[in-house]
């Protein structure tokens, strides 16, 4: 190609907007890499609170369970003028417990058997125990049978 020429200024407008695209390539790049930072951020906060809020409520069940027990070591006619199912519920700090109590007639074993429900709620958490305690008629010591988490539904 004789005879075409590029004056200087030409170049130096061709030369800025070469600058100018790979600035903003650059820059949206990095403006990618803190929004995908910031979301990171926010999941693994909200895992973390899920996972403190599910511990609050495994307390506040725990609590439940261990209210009923010593209710029954008390008095091992716990409510014996009460129709059974009994259910009563109590805030644990901030959080709540409702504890069911049902009652059978052990007439073998001479004794009463309690079987416990308890459901710790923390905000949108929960958790669930069931226990079974004895508590001999005549003597009236009592003894944790079974204490397991079951799922809540």
């Amino acid at each position: 190609m004789k005879g075409f020429r590029i004056s200087k200024g030409q170049v130096r407008s061709v030369r800025g907007q070469a600058t100018l695209s790979f600035v903003l390539l650059v820059g949206g790049i990095i403006v990618e890499v803190a929004i995908a930072g910031a979301l990171i951020a926010f999941f693994l906060s909200g895992a973390g609170l899920g996972d403190r809020l599910s511990a609050r409520a495994y307390n506040a069940a725990q609590t439940g369970i261990r209210d009923a027990e010593l209710k029954i070591a008390r008095n091992k006619e716990f409510c014996g003028t009460c129709s059974f199912p009994i259910q009563y519920s109590f805030p644990v700090g901030s959080d709540s417990v409702v504890v069911n109590v049902t009652r059978v007639d052990d007439s073998v074993n001479n004794a009463y058997l309690y079987t416990f429900t308890s459901t710790g709620t923390s905000a949108s958490r929960q958790r669930k125990f069931v226990a079974v305690l004895a508590a001999d008629k005549a003597t009236g010591s009592v003894q944790l049978k079974s204490n397991q988490e079951q799922s809540v539904q």
